[in-house]
């Protein structure tokens, strides 16, 4: 039986599943929009896998967001790795530049919560997270204008200044290539941050306190850094894999 106070092994796995799942999609990005290969990429299949990553990433920092005393320091750094990546693509692919990407709201979010972390944690866990998570499926869709689960629609005159797309308001001409705007976004967060409060608790089942898989755990515990280098060393893959390709083909 493991202890109840150790570590939850369950939240590096899922995490390390994400990942795993994040890589494989920007993979088969890369190949559709920089490389040329020539699939259905928009189809539900990969949206579908798309969105079961990010909300899997959002919701377990929410909760490990409760879980540290670090929150702070942890907002600061995500968002630091997140500008490096907008550094990154801005001089080295600046057709793909990230303006406010999944690292950039992490960080964002983090930060947030330690500035209110008081309040969140003082308000019942189970509205909390029933409230947030009614406010994100509600929300969702507003960066492209809609509400509501697509039956409203946003005035458009609220769409005026590129600066507006971190709350969720891209204003004409914004474009960045992993894009996760406050709005709707951080209210997943916050539906991770209620139930950390189960998880700080330890009220949760023994099979999550249970290490059931050294490699998850072990990609789980550094998401940060593989985050940060699987995209160039995916592109630098693909690349040579094209270039032998094409070079074969000559010969």
């Amino acid at each position: 039986m493991a202890k109840r106070s150790g570590r939850i092994f369950f939240l590096d796995e899922m995490r390390a599943l994400a990942l795993i799942g994040m890589i494989i999609y920007h993979a088969a990005y890369d190949l559709y929009a920089i490389f040329g290969l020539d699939f259905d990429f928009f189809s539900p299949g990969w949206d579908t896998l798309q969105l079961a990553v990010c909300c899997t990433f959002i919701v377990i920092a929410g909760i490990s967001s409760r879980l540290t005393k670090n929150a702070l320091k942890h907002g600061l750094v995500v968002f630091g790795a997140g500008m490096l990546m907008t550094i990154g693509t801005y001089f080295f692919m600046p057709s793909q530049v990230i303006w406010f990407g999944v690292l950039h709201f992490l960080g964002a979010s983090m930060i947030i919560y330690y500035l209110i972390r008081k309040s969140i944690n003082k308000a019942p866990a189970l509205i909390g997270a029933m409230f947030s998570l009614a406010a994100f499926l509600c929300l969702y869709g507003i960066s492209s204008g809609t509400i509501l689960f697509g039956n409203v629609m946003v005035p458009q005159n609220l769409y005026f200044s590129k600066f507006l797309a971190v709350i969720g308001l891209p204003g004409p001409g914004f474009r960045s290539s992993d894009y996760f705007p406050l709005i709707p976004w951080f209210f997943l967060y916050l539906t991770g941050c209620f139930a950390g409060k189960w998880f700080k608790e330890r009220k949760i089942p023994d099979f999550m306190m249970k290490k059931h898989s050294d490699f998850l755990c072990a990609i789980g515990s550094n998401t940060l850094v593989i985050y940060i280098v699987h995209q160039p060393i995916i592109y630098g893959l693909l690349y040579a894999f094209f270039w032998v390709i094409e070079k074969g083909s000559t010969v």
